[in-house]
């Protein structure tokens, strides 16, 4: 079984962003627990950013877990989105290699109406399917060559776009299959290495 799905939230993020967070695409519609960006609980992206923030984490569903979020990623001066805008996934998974992407988020877009990002932040770049991976595939049919070297994370490119550099940067993922591979206190770091200095943290 397979079923055609539209991003739900293309981005979100204040005016005034200086990092892009880029993910694959949402978890299947079954593992939600409110609707924004990462809402499956189990997923650590926003324990991550609750202790990058310092704003600790009350509600786990609902409107009310919708604005906690919205407000961290203010704080933090963060643009969240995913490289998938209309996929196909198999199976009801939510496994990144059931989805097969159909037509890619228009990053170049969000940087053109945000043109305070200076770094993209890709939160997956193992396996088969990964944010990294349809990054690049999305640049080629821009007319865009580039490739990340082959590195330990954090990997670290550039990204020349009209007149600036943007920063690329691929970091462990926070996905429940990933936590094996990176205590969440070093997650932290690595990600706290990369957004604090773009924060009033």
């Amino acid at each position: 079984m397979n079923e055609e799905e539209i991003h739900p939230w293309k981005w979100f993020g204040p005016d005034n962003s200086k990092t892009l967070i880029v993910g694959t695409f949402p978890t299947a519609k079954k593992n939600w627990h409110y609707d924004f960006f990462y809402p499956n609980i189990a997923n650590l992206f926003w324990t991550v950013m609750s202790r990058v923030s310092g704003e600790d984490l009350k509600f786990f569903s609902g409107e009310e877990a919708v604005a906690e979020r919205q407000n961290i990623v203010r704080k933090l001066k963060v643009t969240v989105t995913d490289m998938g805008y209309k996929i196909v996934r198999y199976d009801k998974s939510s496994l990144d290699e059931k989805l097969v992407p159909l037509e890619f988020m228009n990053i170049l877009q969000i940087l053109d109406e945000n043109p305070t990002i200076n770094k993209i932040i890709f939160t997956s770049s193992s396996g088969k399917v990964n944010a990294a991976k349809w990054f690049n595939n999305f640049l080629k049919q821009q007319n865009i060559n580039h490739k990340f070297p082959n590195d330990k994370k954090p990997i670290r490119s550039v990204l020349h776009y009209k007149d600036k550099q943007i920063q690329l940067v691929i970091l462990y993922s926070t996905s429940p299959r990933a936590a094996y591979r990176i205590s969440i206190n070093k997650l932290v770091e690595m990600y706290r290495n990369e957004l604090m200095d773009r924060s009033e943290v």
